[in-house]
């Protein structure tokens, strides 16, 4: 199925009085799951819904105390994997998983799944959906600090972990984070972190067998229209419809600090959306944050690191994040990161409304392949009607807006109908336009069985591979 999105006008090729609106993911307070072994900046979870067991999952990172007190108050800390789970992915609990995880690990509570004497950074986590080896599901990247060691770490159910010693990612200092997700484009693992330790841009490598890794290239710079010596901390990857989303974390540091490896001072970190056709190059609509930090006092009020994007069974986006109350190592003394989640409605990255009143849009050339068409629409006071237009832009008999059977609602499949009409009688091959009269309403998808014609010649190409 052909999924049309608004991040950019790209699909388009008429629009009128209409605006795109990013959306608001909001958060859900009653979700916060708080752990005295976290701090601010060392939480980076990831969550998942596990179909077999019909729960809800969560590994996130823990800050382990490792040797005696600071004069300055707070313990030195290295890197371990926490686990949680919950029947509703709000309410949480942390149970006793000593028993199916590795003997031969260092561990300090309970719930930990995963730790080693050294001192490592990475993290999230993330499933692996393509490796046929049940045994390899999740993975979890990682680095010693500060030296040049990379591993990988393995596991069937988020538990049990072992460490792939045939690993090794190149000749690079890094830190954390560290996270990965299968291109299925470029039909490799692509592995997005810092270039340097202490360089902080989003650089991508890749990998087909996990022994032969490519040299890295910087994907997300901070530019000119970002606030005043901003640094980007990381970028978490997941695969949506026929994108990939990049969860951008932006450290907003501060302009007189005078290193350049900021943020020892503090300053709020938030999430920003990035988006590409290929998972390699990437792109933003907006400067805005799509998840911005919570009020002073709360958690999330410091730091929000956006680890986890998923939809549940319920077509709910979920975003899970580490929110500390602190800002950026502004307070290592504090246990306050924060497993926190926000919510938003299925496709509501972007959305097309009208800007007063009565909008239209028209995509450009579409071929349908089947009888399927809907849209993710929300129009509770409006109308929103459809129509079919040949590829010189005259509306088809029968498909027209007069037509079709108007809806008003708020639906995330309105099925298209027309009076007397099914797209299954359109012409196979043939190009067409889909246009929308929105009412008072918002537009945030488009679905059929339609694929996307490319410039101007006759070829078409499935949406999935949109680039």
């Amino acid at each position: 199925m052909g999924v049309i999105l608004f991040f950019d006008d790209w699909p388009l090729c008429y629009a009128e009085n209409v605006r795109r609106v990013m959306g608001k993911p909001k958060w859900v307070p009653e979700a916060t799951l708080e752990d005295v072994l976290t701090e601010g900046t060392w939480n980076f979870p990831f969550v998942w819904f596990d179909k077999k067991d019909r729960l809800w999952k969560a590994i996130y990172c823990a800050a382990v105390p490792d040797g005696e007190r600071r004069p300055e108050g707070w313990f030195p800390r290295k890197q371990g994997l926490m686990y949680a789970e919950s029947n509703d992915g709000i309410a949480w609990q942390r149970p006793d998983v000593s028993s199916r995880r590795d003997p031969s690990g260092v561990y300090v509570a309970p719930n930990q799944v995963f730790g080693t004497p050294d001192h490592i950074d990475g993290a999230p986590v993330f499933l692996d959906e393509h490796d046929p080896d049940p045994k390899r599901r999740f993975k979890y990247l990682f680095c010693a600090h500060g030296k040049k060691v990379q591993g990988l770490a393995t596991s069937p159910d988020g538990i049990f972990w072992t460490i792939d010693t045939s690993v090794t990612m190149g000749d690079y200092t890094l830190d954390s984070p560290i996270t990965g997700y299968y291109n299925h484009v470029r039909d490799s693992y692509c592995i997005s972190r810092r270039l340097h330790c202490g360089d902080r841009r989003v650089a991508l490598f890749e990998t087909k067998d996990w022994k032969n890794f490519s040299m890295p290239e910087i994907v997300m710079h901070p530019d000119a229209e970002d606030p005043p010596l901003m640094q980007f901390y990381g970028m978490p990857v997941y695969r949506y419809e026929n994108m990939y989303l990049g969860l951008l974390w932006r450290l907003h540091c501060h302009p007189t600090e005078e290193l350049v490896h900021k943020g020892n001072v503090g300053g709020p970190l938030d999430c920003a959306l990035a988006y590409s056709f290929d998972g390699w190059h990437f792109f933003r609509a907006t400067h805005a944050p799509l998840i911005p930090v919570n009020e002073r006092g709360e958690h999330g009020g410091g730091c929000i690191y956006t680890g986890a994007m998923t939809v549940g069974e319920d077509n709910i986006i979920r975003f899970y994040s580490g929110g500390s109350k602190a800002e950026h190592f502004q307070d290592q003394t504090l246990s306050d990161a924060a497993l926190m989640l926000h919510t938003m409605r299925l496709d509501g990255f972007f959305r097309l409304e009208s800007y007063v009143t009565k909008a239209k849009i028209m995509t450009r050339s579409v071929v349908f392949t089947g009888e399927r068409l809907m849209l993710n629409v929300r129009a509770p006071h409006g109308r929103v009607r459809v129509e079919i237009c040949e590829n010189d832009g005259t509306p088809v008999s029968g498909y027209t807006f007069d037509e079709c059977i108007p809806f008003t609602g708020d639906e995330l499949f309105w099925q298209v109908k027309w009076r007397s009409k099914t797209t299954a009688a359109l012409v196979s091959g043939r190009r067409y336009h889909i246009a929308v009269e929105l009412m008072s309403a918002e537009l945030y998808a488009i679905r059929g069985d339609i694929d996307m014609v490319y410039g101007s010649g006759h070829e078409h190409v499935p949406l999935r591979y949109r680039i």
